[in-house]
C-alpha cells in the first residue's frame, strides 16, 4: 500500500510514469514537487519514502522481513534463485533504478534507506548467530547482505566518486547472487544427505561430502569478505562509501562484517566439523545434477570480484574510479578473521563453551533466538487486535445487520406474497369478485368526490 501511495504521489506531481522522464537529471520531473512541503518534508521526499516501503517489503528489510525465513520452507533451488539471486533483491534494484530522484530531489529519503539498511543488516546478523535451521541462518544472512546493499545506496551521492556507493551496491548484488545461491544449493545437498535442516543433527560431514564441503567453504570465505574471493572486493567498496559519508553507519557495518564471518563459520564448523554424529545411513555426496552447479557457482563466487564492475556501472556516461582502500580493507579482513577464529574455538570441536555463554547471556540469547519476538508482535497485532477488535465486529455486523436485513426483507416479502397469492389463483370467480369489488370501490370514491 505504501508503494502504491508513493507511485500515486510521484505520478500526480510529475504527470508521468515513464522511467526515462522521471530519472532524467536535466528534466523537469526531478525538480517537480521539491518545493512543495508537507510535515517538514518535500512531496518528492514523501513519495520516495513511500516507494521505498515497497522495496523494504520486497527485500525483507526490517520491519517487513518476517516472510523471508518462513519462505525457506520451499525447495533449495527456489531459495537459491528467488530468495538469494533475483526476486528478493528487487527492492535494491528499485531504489537503484529511481536513484536520480532519491539523490537529486529527495536526499532525506536516502537517509531513511541508509539507516533502515544498516539496522536490518545488524539485526539479521545477530539473529543468525542463534538459529539452528541452516536455511533460516541463510535467510537472515540474505536479509543482512541486502541491508549492506541498501546502506550503500543510502550513503551514495550522484555522479563521479560521490556515486561510489551506488556502484558498490550493484557490485555486491552481483557477487551476492553467486555466493548466496551457492550456499543455498550447498544446504540442499547437505539436507539431501542427512534428511534434516538442523545443524544439531549434523557434524563431521566433510569426509562424506567432499565436493559440497569445499564449495560451501568457498561461499563462507566469500561472504566473510576474505581475499581474494569476490565478497572482499564488493564489501570493501561499500565500506569505503560508508566511511566517506557516515562514520557511524561505517562502524555498524564493520561490526556486521565480524558477526557475518562468525555466524557463517558457526554454520560451517557445525556441519562439516564439530561432533561426529551417528547417522541412520551413511551420508553420501549428491549426484552430478546437484554438485556440478555447486562447482560452477564456487568458481563464480571466487573470481567474480576481479571483474571490472566499476566500468560496467557508469555515472553520467563515465566509469567509476575504483581501487581497494587498504586502510579500510585490512581492518575489515582482520575483523572477519577474528569472527572465523571465534567460531573455530567454539564449534570446530565439541566443547561446552557455547552452552556456558548462552547460559551467561541467557536473556540476550533467548531474545535473539526468538528473533526478538517480532513475529509474536505481528501475531498479537493480527489475532488479538485486528481479528478480535476489527474483524470480529465487522463479521458480526455483516452476519447480523447486513444478512439480517436481507433475511428480514425476504421474510416480509414471502409473508406478503403468501397472503396475496389468492389474487393469482386462476379461479375465474375470484377474478370476477376482485374486479367487481374494485369497480364498486371506484364508483363509491367518484360519488364521494362529486358530492
Amino acid at each position: 500500500m505504501g508503494f502504491l501511495i508513493g507511485i500515486l504521489i510521484l505520478s500526480f506531481n510529475t504527470k508521468t510514469f515513464d522511467f526515462l522522464t522521471l530519472t532524467d537529471p536535466t528534466g523537469p520531473a526531478i525538480a517537480t514537487g521539491s518545493g512543495i512541503s508537507f510535515l517538514g518534508l518535500s512531496v518528492m521526499t514523501w513519495s520516495m519514502i513511500f516507494v521505498y516501503m515497497g522495496g523494504v517489503g520486497k527485500s525483507a528489510m526490517f520491519p517487513f522481513h518476517i516472510w523471508l525465513p518462513d519462505a525457506m520452507e520451499g525447495p533449495t533451488p527456489v531459495s537459491a534463485l528467488i530468495h538469494a539471486a533475483t526476486m528478493v533483491v528487487a527492492g535494491v534494484y528499485l531504489v537503484a533504478r529511481m536513484f536520480p530522484i532519491y539523490a537529486l530531489s529527495a536526499p532525506a529519503a536516502l537517509d531513511v534507506v541508509a539507516y533502515v539498511g544498516a539496522f536490518s543488516s545488524l539485526f539479521a546478523a545477530v539473529i543468525a548467530c542463534t538459529q539452528t535451521d541452516i536455511k533460516r541462518v541463510l535467510a537472515y544472512s540474505t536479509m543482512s547482505q541486502i541491508g549492506y546493499m541498501m546502506l550503500a545506496l543510502g550513503v551514495s551521492g550522484y555522479g563521479g566518486h560521490e556515486g561510489l556507493g551506488f556502484m558498490a551496491s550493484m557490485f555486491h548484488l552481483f557477487t551476492h547472487a553467486m555466493f548466496k545461491a551457492l550456499l543455498f544449493l550447498g544446504a540442499g545437498a547437505i539436507i539431501h544427505a542427512v534428511h534434516s535442516n538442523f545443524m544439531t543433527d549434523m557434524g563431521g560431514l566433510r569426509k562424506h561430502l567432499p565436493i559440497t564441503h569445499i564449495t560451501f567453504l568457498v561461499a563462507c570465505l566469500t561472504i566473510a569478505g576474505i581475499p581474494p574471493f569476490s565478497g572482499f572486493f564488493s564489501k570493501d567498496e561499500i565500506l569505503a562509501a560508508a566511511y566517506s559519508h557516515n562514520r557511524f553507519l561505517f562502524t555498524v557495518e564493520y561490526a556486521v562484517a565480524g558477526i557475518t564471518a562468525f555466524y557463517m563459520f558457526r554454520l560451517y564448523f557445525n556441519i562439516f566439523w564439530g561432533e561426529e554424529r551417528e547417522y541412520h545411513h551413511t551420508p553420501h555426496e549428491a549426484p552430478a545434477a546437484m554438485t556440478i552447479p555447486l562447482i560452477i557457482l564456487a568458481v563464480g563466487a571466487a573470481v567474480s570480484g576481479i571483474i571490472p564492475f566499476h566500468k560496467l556501472v557508469t555515472s553520467d556516461g563515465k566509469a567509476f574510479e575504483s581501487e581497494i582502500e587498504w586502510a579500510i580493507a585490512i581492518p575489515s579482513v582482520l575483523i572477519g578473521l577474528a569472527g572465523i577464529a571465534t567460531a573455530w574455538v567454539l564449534y570446530a570441536k565439541k566443547t561446552t563453551i557455547p552452552d556456558k555463554l548462552a547460559a551467561t547471556f541467557k536473556y540476550t540469547y533467548k531474545w535473539a533466538y526468538n528473533k526478538f519476538y517480532i513475529d509474536e508482535v505481528y501475531l498479537f497485532m493480527t489475532k488479538k487486535v485486528i481479528f478480535r477488535y476489527i474483524s470480529a465486529p465487522v463479521a458480526w455486523f455483516d452476519r447480523h445487520i447486513v444478512d439480517g436485513t436481507m433475511n428480514t426483507v425476504a421474510t416480509v416479502t414471502q409473508a406478503v406474497s403468501f397472503r396475496i397469492r389468492g389474487f393469482q389463483s386462476g379461479q375465474l370467480q375470484k377474478y370476477a369478485f376482485v374486479f367487481i369489488s374494485g369497480a364498486i370501490l371506484l364508483f363509491v370514491l367518484l360519488i364521494y368526490l362529486w358530492v
